[in-house]
């Protein structure tokens, strides 16, 4: 049983038949996986839910040969993440993210320990969340094979930052000559400031927030997040 023995957090949680669950974690070692959690709404498994809950640092274990694993433990390893009010809302949406666009079982560290960063990020007082965000997205789609170019146009060109360019999903930046077909608007300026991971201006800001959720939507297809939905309310 201690071969299954790895650090995890808890992506998503939903219930399964009467008094159990199927949760997915994201695991160090094995990406990530969703388990069964057998009776978890039970009384006398208050303990096990009590720890499995989003942002906590977990200890699991599983067995089974199935498709389908059994959670056999499940413990605490160091004090849970405090978010609050809009950090609380952006580390459920990393989470949605992650649930939506991993694959199961594709074992990537760098990936744990970037979603760890990025949760401690949250807590700081009066971070700029937009920023952790950003960095977040880019970092995730590029892991994921989806790497993003923001140094060069699509025809090979360096990018000028006076210009205008339509960002189109799977090809890049393209110089504006017009503005009609798809792919949304950014400044060269942006483009720019994303390659080198900066976000100090407002302008880069309110663009690469809406480049990047173009972009995230083109792979995640037409079902909305419900997370961002709620950022709508705030």
């Amino acid at each position: 049983m201690s071969d299954n023995l790895q650090d995890a957090y808890v992506l998503h949680i939903r219930n399964y038949r009467e008094s159990s669950g199927l949760i997915d974690f994201l695991t160090r070692d094995s990406g990530r996986i969703t388990l069964l959690a057998k009776g978890y709404k039970s009384a006398r498994k208050s303990s096990v839910r009590s720890s499995v809950q989003a942002f906590r640092k977990l200890s699991i274990n599983w067995r089974g040969r199935g498709e389908l694993k059994v959670l056999a433990s499940a413990e605490e390893t160091s004090s849970s993440i405090k978010l609050q009010d809009t950090g609380l809302l952006s580390g459920l949406y990393l989470n949605e993210l992650m649930s939506r666009l991993l694959p199961v079982q594709d074992p990537n560290p760098e990936l744990f320990d970037l979603y760890e960063k990025s949760l401690l990020s949250l807590t700081v007082n009066e971070v700029a969340i937009e920023p952790v965000l950003r960095q977040f997205e880019i970092q995730l789609l590029e892991m994921l094979g989806y790497g993003l170019e923001f140094s060069l146009a699509a025809d090979g060109a360096k990018i000028d930052n006076n210009a205008i360019y339509n960002y189109i999903a799977e090809q890049g930046p393209v110089l504006v000559i017009n503005r009609s077909g798809s792919g949304i608007i950014v400044k060269g300026e942006t483009l720019t400031s994303l390659a080198n991971r900066q976000f100090d201006d407002p302008v880069v800001i309110r663009e690469s927030k809406h480049l990047m959720r173009y972009i995230l939507s083109f792979y995640l297809g037409k079902k909305p997040l419900k997370t961002r939905e709620l950022f709508n309310y705030l």
